[in-house]
């Protein structure tokens, strides 16, 4: 299902003119360098392709497909590296690394490196002008003969001698690929007679006469089959290189003497297709990828249309500014407009009281347009697929909007009004912890969670909970978090008790955990009113058993606070306070579970926060 859906969204991008997606027989590459020729065939500069930036990016240039290479010696068409069009590679002086029968020719040598002729690289030279030669030798064209001879006349032993590769022999040398290009400035590879050669040259290929035919499982017709799948680069954490994503290299899993990926056979064409499109989605910058803990996160609607990801995108990845960071900033350029705020609010607030939701809501068919989203985690040299949803985009949207609504509890005008999936991640990790990232299960069981509208993962509330006791600190992520876990436990057994747990305070409420953090509030603030310059409050030594064993600790506070009232200006008014709350508690409970736990920190929460709100009001007036 999941080959298939990105085999479709392929064809999609590729008919829509405004999207930049290699095309059958190509693929996107990083290019560093510009190797300009002359007439002659003669190198005459060296020029450098990459971003003026700190990073140095390369640039991505559309060339003929280069199929992931491995250990054999596999030359790339008009696009390679220093190895295949030098003949020359960088060494390590490290006699371990490299033995002398394997260097022809030492080209120049310092305390760390040297730059040799060795065997692989002039192997590597000679397969690379067998390749062009097969291809091209019939051409007459006047760029082809030019490119052939600059093959033909250079000499590995002597490249230090240009002047251009003497200069650029540190950057060169560095793995990065080079491209092509003659006195006028056309590129080599995106002339139309050597796109014609190549085009001709990789069709033959595909139907050579070692080349395994079987029924494809994505297209369902009788195929040349991928042996070895494309690599998958942009999942984070993965090497750099790229990862699998389908593949048997080890003879321990193939099945029926079928070797590699003939155990799933997949044609080259619907291969070529999947991994084009994911390496599309997964691209630096690209809006169909967002970072999810230690899973990369991509996500797609079958449709041209784009205000459906781009809806999407907020919706899984909320923005919480809605002015453009400053110039300095390392914060992302992402910013909230109007539009799109007053869009995702009419969307909630029809979720809200369970209307359906429209085209004219969503911009596209909410109910015959698929919407996909898939977690990738890196696995050593595979990729492994932490969850795979695949709904129509009105349910996924409805869905989506659910785990807002259900987040939303009182803040104040500071806190973002959407809390990410991230952020949410974030709040699992002790404050004083060495290492910030989060459990790399969680990140996949939130979003399932999300994604089928079904209770949140247990072991991240049990972690939000104990950085509440232990930093004795609640603030609106981890009270909204604690408020959704607690109305979906709820949801599962009836909507009166789905009902009781509200965005704001609820003095209406008689359950005796929301009591009893609430209580604690008042005994709080009574211990403050009572003196202002206290550095510490009972907060620091008794919220956590507070929140676990009440009967232990309650009684205790509540002497303490007969104290701290008889010394306060405003002691009527907590002891009003104490009444109205404590009137609703018959006995103090012994212990309370972790769902009770949840209740009393949403109490506590909610009557802070109520009294923050009437400290405001009574200052603005």
């Amino acid at each position: 299902m999941i080959v298939q859906s990105l085999v479709r969204y392929y064809d999609i991008l590729a008919g829509d003119k405004s999207v930049r997606i290699a095309k059958s027989g190509y693929s996107p590459a990083k290019v560093s360098f510009a190797l300009v020729l002359s007439t002659d065939g003669e190198l005459t500069n060296i020029v450098d392709l990459r971003s003026d930036d700190r990073k140095k990016t390369p640039a991505t240039m559309d060339v003929p497909y280069q199929k992931s290479r491995a250990v054999a010696v596999t030359p790339y068409f008009v696009c390679d590296n220093a190895k295949y069009f030098f003949g020359i590679e960088k060494l390590s002086t490290d006699p371990k690394k490299k033995t002398a029968a394997d260097i022809i020719h030492i080209l120049s040598e310092d305390g760390k490196e040297k730059i040799v002729v060795s065997k692989r690289s002039r192997e590597c030279f000679d397969q690379c002008r067998i390749l062009h030669h097969s291809l091209m030798d019939a051409v007459t064209d006047p760029v082809v003969k030019t490119f052939l001879k600059f093959l033909d006349t250079w000499i590995p032993e002597h490249s230090l001698q240009h002047p251009k590769v003497a200069e650029y022999k540190d950057r060169i040398l560095d793995g990065g690929l080079f491209v092509f290009q003659v006195a006028d400035g056309q590129y080599i590879h995106q002339n139309s007679v050597v796109r014609k050669c190549w085009e001709s040259g990789y069709s033959t290929t595909s139907e050579a006469s070692d080349t395994e035919y079987s029924q494809c499982l994505v297209t369902g017709k009788k195929e040349p089959i991928a042996r070895i799948h494309q690599k998958i680069k942009g999942v984070f954490g993965a090497q750099s290189a790229g990862a699998t994503l389908i593949g048997c290299n080890d003879p321990a899993f193939w099945s029926y003497n079928k070797e590699q990926s003939y155990n799933s056979p997949i044609s080259e064409s619907a291969m070529f297709k999947y991994t084009t499109v994911l390496n599309h989605l997964l691209e630096h910058g690209s809006r169909n990828r967002i970072q999810i803990g230690d899973t990369t996160t991509v996500f797609w609607a079958e449709t041209e249309k784009k205000t459906c990801e781009n809806l999407a995108l907020f919706f899984i990845d909320p923005i919480e500014e809605e002015d453009p960071p400053d110039a300095g900033s390392r914060e992302p350029a992402r910013t909230q407009d109007r539009a799109t705020r007053q869009l995702v609010g009419d969307i909630l607030a029809k979720v809200r009281i369970g209307g359906h939701l429209e085209e004219k809501d969503l911009g596209v068919d909410p109910e015959t347009t698929n919407f996909y989203v898939l977690g990738l985690s890196p696995n050593n040299a595979r990729l492994a697929v932490r969850f795979w949803y695949q709904d129509n985009f009105g349910n996924f949207i409805t869905r989506v909007a659910r785990h807002h609504l259900d987040m939303e509890i009182e803040r104040d005008s500071r806190g973002p009004q959407y809390i990410s999936v991230y952020r949410l991640l974030r709040e699992t990790v002790p404050q004083n912890s060495s290492d910030k990232a989060a459990s790399p299960l969680l990140g996949g069981l939130l979003m399932r969670s999300i994604l089928d509208n079904t209770p949140y993962p247990v072991p991240m509330y049990n972690a939000i909970l104990n950085r509440v006791k232990t930093e004795r600190s609640i603030h609106y992520t981890r009270a909204g978090f604690i408020k959704a876990c607690l109305i979906r436990m709820a949801r599962t057994r009836g909507k009166h008790e789905e009902d009781l747990i509200t965005v704001s305070l609820n003095e209406e409420s008689t359950n005796v955990p929301y009591r009893l953090g609430r209580l604690f509030a008042v005994l709080e603030k009574a211990q403050s009113d009572s003196n202002k310059d206290l550095k510490s409050t009972i907060n620091s030594k008794y919220f956590s058993s507070a929140s676990t064993t009440p009967a232990v600790v309650f009684p205790v506070l509540l002497k303490l606070a007969q104290h701290h009232i008889a010394k306060s200006d405003w002691g009527f008014k907590s002891n009003q306070w104490i009444e109205e709350v404590i009137s609703g508690i018959n006995e103090f409970p012994a212990y309370m579970n972790l769902e009770d736990q949840g209740m009393f920190m949403i109490g506590y929460y909610h009557q802070r926060k109520a009294f923050f709100k009437k400290k405001e009001e009574s200052d603005d007036e």
